[in-house]
């Protein structure tokens, strides 16, 4: 690999702009064994940490082992231990504490119930995976993950499968678009569950976790309706005749086709709709806006305002690319995140503490090998609970 100091630094500004592949993250961490590039890593993940964590030192830290935390997979060689953490790799390990149930105490040190130290801790904790239950418009009730994949039953003349990588497909290829009866179906996801699912206009959706989407087993009228309840992301074919049109809690989002996440969990205090390709038209009761890329619509229950701000849509879409990414996110909004994904309850002792995270990290990790890394950051107390 030819390394150069102009590629080292365009690489470096594009990792803290998180517009950094995962090729050119390989890269970067490439640069870390090199003690040419010492100081000047030293300077830049110092600032950041610090500007993070007012008054905390830098930890050393091995940067192999950061390295498989942020992207689920590991260096090709061992890299040399550098001082202080770059801020998106100190803010992924702060955040993974919220696995389990959750203490926070005063005494800036990481213990398990057992007072061993976390990173010696046994106790395992493996991230969610593709599961999710299919209810049929009969009530049939079909568990995917325990399922084998091929034909799973047919409604009308639409044949619903299960794929051999792990997906719901809807031919609907044998209809024409005029049948008189509708035929509802519901994805859901359990927590710890996520799954792709095909619609019959061969629109694509990927459901996260505690979340359900119904839909007809085929499209039919002057509209293509579907109902979502938690989280997804939509990458919506094409067809100017019949708008594809999502209903969740009091809103109504209609494309004709484009690529969007929608964000409504109860939990969360508010529904999120942002758009990453295309437009579309938000609607709630009167009040209607148009989206476009970069842009988020945010909708409080029970108003009839749509707030309008520009996000990172790396940092909202990135779940169905198997990472968390946070930027300056508080630390609640991040641990119900991993509440839902590890399928596991969150509970506070004490003052809940001030934080925002910025980071990225691997949705595959084990709770254990992240635990290991926060054992050295300190801060923190916690208890793993049954």
């Amino acid at each position: 690999m030819n390394r150069t100091k102009e590629q080292f630094e365009k690489l470096l500004n594009k990792y803290i702009d998180k517009s950094c592949s995962l090729e050119e993250l390989k890269e970067l961490f490439s640069y870390m064994e090199l003690p040419e590039y010492e100081e000047r890593l030293k300077i830049i993940m110092d600032e950041n940490y610090t500007s993070l964590v007012p008054g905390t030192a830098a930890e050393q830290v091995d940067w192999e082992e950061m390295f498989a935390t942020i992207t689920g997979t590991s260096t090709p060689k061992k890299v040399r231990p550098l001082w202080a953490v770059m801020i998106p790799v100190a803010a992924a390990v702060l955040l993974i504490l919220s696995v389990g149930i959750l203490i926070w105490g005063n005494q800036g040190q990481v213990k398990d119930s057992s007072g061993a130290p976390a990173a010696k801790l046994k106790k395992d904790i493996a991230p969610g995976g593709n599961r999710a239950v299919l209810k049929l418009a009969d009530g049939t009730e079909i568990v995917l993950d325990g399922h084998a994949t091929g034909v799973l039953a047919n409604e009308g003349k639409t044949k619903i499968s299960k794929t051999k990588d792990g997906m719901l497909l809807y031919d609907a290829s044998g209809t024409d678009g005029t049948e008189s009866s509708v035929n509802i179906n519901t994805l859901s996801t359990p927590s710890g569950g996520q799954y792709m699912l095909i619609l019959p206009d061969r629109t694509r959706v990927w459901l996260n976790a505690e979340s359900a989407i119904s839909y007809p087993s085929v499209f039919s009228g002057t509209e293509r309706t579907v109902t979502l309840t938690g989280e997804a992301y939509f990458e919506v074919t094409k067809d100017k005749q019949h708008p594809f049109k999502v209903k969740t809690g009091a809103a109504e989002i209609k494309v004709l086709g484009t690529h969007f996440n929608i964000m409504s969990y109860a939990d969360e205090g508010q529904t999120q709709i942002s758009l990453a390709e295309g437009s579309v038209r938000v609607e709630l009761g009167k009040a209607a806006q148009i989206l476009f890329p970069g842009q988020q619509a945010l909708i409080k229950p029970g108003t009839t305002h749509i707030a309008l701000k520009q996000v990172d849509i790396d940092e909202v879409t990135d779940w169905k690319n198997g990472l968390f990414q946070f930027d300056n996110t508080p630390i609640e909004q991040v641990m119900r995140q991993i509440k839902r994904w590890y399928n596991v309850d969150i509970v506070y002792e004490g003052i809940k503490p001030d934080l925002y995270i910025t980071g990225m990290v691997s949705r595959s990790n084990n709770v254990s090998k992240i635990l290991e890394l926060i054992a050295e950051t300190g801060g923190v107390n916690f208890e793993i609970g049954d």
